[in-house]
Order: C-alpha cells, then sequence, then structure tokens
C-alpha cells in the first residue's frame, strides 16, 4: 500500500470529483460496516453528492439507533443503476457486499476501504490497512486527510463511526485495540459522540428471547481437546423454540473465551439455507486462518464462515478436527 496519507489524500480527492455514489458494506452489517456506510452516506450529501446507501439483508435491533438510519435501502437495489463512483466498504472481496456486479461494473471509480488481514485489490482505489482497528478508523483519518476541505464529522458521524470502533475492539479488549486506536476514539467522543446511548443499546440490552437463548446456548456448551476448544451448536429447532433468529445470538461466541484454559470458542448456527460458524480466541491462536479453511475469513481473535449443503454436525465435525491440529500444537 502506498504512504497512508497519500493514499487517503487520493481517495478524498476521488469522492470530491465524483457526483453519483453508491456506498455498501458486507452482507449482515455489523456495527463498523453500518456504522461507517451512515457516516460516508452522510458526508457525501455535506458535499452536495447524491448517494444510494445499501445493505442486505437485513439490519439487527441493535443498530437500529444509529442516525440517518432511514437513507440506508435495505435489500433494495436500483432498477437502472447510474453511479460514478462506488465505495464498499469492509468488503474483503467484490462479491462481499451481495450480488452488486452490475452496479460495479457500469462505475467509472471503484474505491475498496477495507482492513482485514486477507482482502483483495478489487478496486480502482485500494486502501486496505490491515493494520487498522477498523473501517471507522481508516474513515476518520480520511477526515483528517480531507485538506484543503478541512472536514471534521458531525456528532451524528462521530457516534456512527465510534459504533463501528468500539464494536469492532470489543469496547477497547480486544488485541487489536491501538495507541491509534484509542486516539480515534477519544477524537471522535470530543467531536459528540453519542457514547452513553451507544453502550445502552449494544452492551447493556439485551431482549427476554436474547437471554433465554443464551441460556440454551450455555446449557449446550461442550469442552473438547482438554478444554481448549468450546463448541456450541444451535439448531433450527432451538431457535423455533424461543421464537428467535440467528441474528439474536451476539455476544454467544465470547462467552465461553471467559473459561481459563479455553483457546478456541466456536457458535455453529443452523439456518434455514446454511450453517454459520462465527469463531473467537484468546491470545494463541489466529482463528483467521481457521476460517479462511472453509472460505471464512476476519480477524486474528474473530473470524467466522459459512457453508451450504452440508448438515451442522458435519460441518461441526469438519471444524473439530482443524482445531484439533491447531491447539494440540500449544502444548
Amino acid at each position: 500500500m502506498e504512504n497512508r496519507e497519500e493514499n487517503l489524500q487520493k481517495i478524498w480527492q476521488a469522492l470530491r470529483a465524483g457526483k453519483r455514489f453508491f456506498i455498501a458494506g458486507h452482507l449482515n452489517p455489523d456495527g463498523d460496516s453500518l456504522g461507517c456506510t451512515l457516516a460516508m452516506t452522510s458526508l457525501l450529501e455535506r458535499l452536495g453528492k447524491t448517494v444510494y446507501a445499501y445493505a442486505a439483508p437485513a439490519i439487527g435491533n441493535d443498530l437500529q439507533f444509529l442516525p440517518g438510519l432511514s437513507k440506508i435501502h435495505v435489500g433494495i437495489l436500483p432498477e437502472k443503476p447510474d453511479f460514478d463512483t462506488v465505495v464498499l466498504l469492509e468488503c474483503s472481496d467484490r462479491q462481499r457486499g451481495g450480488d452488486l456486479e452490475s452496479i460495479l461494473t457500469q462505475a467509472e471509480t471503484l474505491i475498496n476501504i477495507d482492513h482485514h488481514l486477507v482482502s483483495d485489490d478489487y478496486g480502482d482505489i485500494n486502501h486496505i490497512d490491515s493494520k487498522a482497528s477498523s473501517t471507522a478508523e481508516i474513515i476518520f483519518q480520511l477526515f483528517e486527510q480531507s485538506s484543503p476541505d478541512n472536514v471534521l464529522p458531525t456528532p451524528d458521524e462521530a457516534t456512527c463511526l465510534y459504533t463501528g470502533l468500539v464494536t469492532d475492539t470489543g469496547r477497547f479488549v480486544h488485541s487489536n485495540t491501538t495507541a491509534e486506536a484509542l486516539r480515534v476514539g477519544s477524537a471522535l467522543v470530543a467531536l459528540g459522540a453519542d457514547v452513553d446511548k451507544i453502550n445502552q443499546v449494544i452492551y447493556f440490552t439485551k431482549s427476554y428471547i436474547e437471554l433465554k437463548l443464551l441460556g440454551r446456548a450455555l446449557e449446550k456448551m461442550e469442552m473438547r481437546f482438554d478444554n481448549k476448544y468450546s463448541q456450541i451448536i444451535l439448531t433450527r429447532r432451538d431457535f423455533e423454540t424461543f421464537g428467535a433468529t440467528p441474528a439474536q445470538t451476539q455476544g454467544i461466541v465470547s462467552q465461553p473465551t471467559m473459561i481459563p484454559g479455553v483457546e478456541v470458542s466456536a457458535l455453529i448456527k443452523e439456518e434455514s439455507d446454511k450453517i454459520s460458524v462465527n469463531l473467537r480466541s484468546r491470545a494463541a491462536v489466529d482463528v483467521s486462518r481457521i476460517a479462511q479453511t472453509f472460505g471464512g475469513g476476519g480477524h486474528a481473535r474473530a473470524s467466522g464462515f459459512k457453508v451450504t449443503g452440508k448438515t451442522v454436525n458435519e460441518v461441526a465435525d469438519a471444524l473439530a478436527e482443524v482445531v484439533y491440529d491447531v491447539v494440540k500444537k500449544l502444548d
């Protein structure tokens, strides 16, 4: 990657030059993906641009508080794409945002901004910084390189970016919490990020159904490989029992990592059309490498993947084999 500041200035000039923008994060947007989409949408509108913001297939209840959410087209693509610039946020490959080829191919400029360790250079302009804690951190740095305009985030934009920063760092406790992440967080708070609302909604609010599902998950937790690996399987019957959805499992996969000795935690969910897996680790294991074995990816301490055409038990068995090969090397 080029000099970070120079690369961000190149992106800023492209934002200045474009007129009609399409912006999207990855499928099933998390706080970082959606927060950055909203902050960029607001910024571009302030610059007088026409913006079509997109997210799919749905937005979780825990992110419904984000300012500007009504601007997002959820699962609805434009019938006749006419964009000169596309910005993809936190999409490690060009398919990560969904079926967007009709939009990507007709745009003059494709900007790719990401912070994942494994990410393709598919854009006309690529800014991939694997040392960044989050894409939100990168977007704030983009504001800082907005010369000669010198644009700063509004309080609403700061709230969106702080949401991305705090969710990807796990409230500044994950290993990606760097001095730069803390600097950006401090700056966003100073600019008016609504820290109290973010904490209350994301971390201190759970529905009755979510708590019941957490209880079921902990009941089903299995310890394997000398208690180094924790596995939780939630089937469709589990979700049906509580009238819950797989989206209501936020935070469950991290619970077993509180047990001393657990190095890898897996939450394996049986959904209607696929098996989805979330992975977490403490310090010794890079779970992104495990996820890559199954076509997924993510971060060293938090990753995931999806599988179709196999049963939940088949996926669990295949995953256990890979995890065993990893954790046995820790002895």
